[in-house]
């Protein structure tokens, strides 16, 4: 959270910087009353699942592209290293 304007920090797309507005990015008073908001409406009806806050905010956009683009893809090389690790360990001691 910036210390003076109140805004939070969110993942941008380095592709699209060039379009970015600091000024859209929601600040901690926002946020609180979408939750607010979001609390006082009741459970959505379109069969979404609301698993985290920051779901039921203005942070889920930024924050999902975020996972698709960068946490699961890394998330995915880190297990194909640690596959590969195992099946070279595997290979030196002939344990197939």
């Amino acid at each position: 959270v910036h210390p003076k304007t109140g805004r939070v920090c969110v993942p941008i797309e380095v592709s699209n910087c060039s379009n970015f507005d600091p000024f859209q990015v929601p600040t901690l008073g926002q946020l609180m009353k979408e939750l607010d908001d979001f609390e006082a409406a009741g459970k959505p009806d379109d069969g979404t699942d609301v698993a985290f806050d920051w779901q039921k905010t203005s942070l889920k956009e930024p924050f999902e592209k975020f996972q698709k683009s960068f946490l699961v893809p890394l998330l995915n090389e880190e297990r194909r290293m640690q596959r590969e690790e195992r099946e070279k360990r595997a290979a030196a001691m002939g344990d197939f």
